[in-house]
């Protein structure tokens, strides 16, 4: 029993650890965030619309649909 304090430093030095990546994690993720606002603001400048709208729609097909054509574009399993 007088060697749990060595389990204890080890469970201590990993959440500090698992802490600090979590921290940096989130810097990055902020840090990406704001450049990503700041490349919408570059790229949106001087539209009257956002750029994201002119984007295509890709629920235009039904999903069967789609499914089916793609099962007849591929080859079957198994043949030459």
């Amino acid at each position: 029993m007088a060697d749990v304090w060595y389990l204890a430093l080890a469970y201590g030095i990993i959440c500090l650890g698992l802490f600090g990546y979590l921290f940096h994690l989130s810097r990055q993720a902020r840090d990406l965030s704001r450049e990503l606002n700041v490349l919408r603001e570059v790229l949106t400048e001087g539209r009257d619309e956002p750029l994201w709208e002119d984007a295509p729609e890709f629920d235009e097909e039904p999903q069967a649909l789609a499914a089916e054509r793609l099962a007849g574009s591929r080859p079957a399993p198994g043949g030459a």
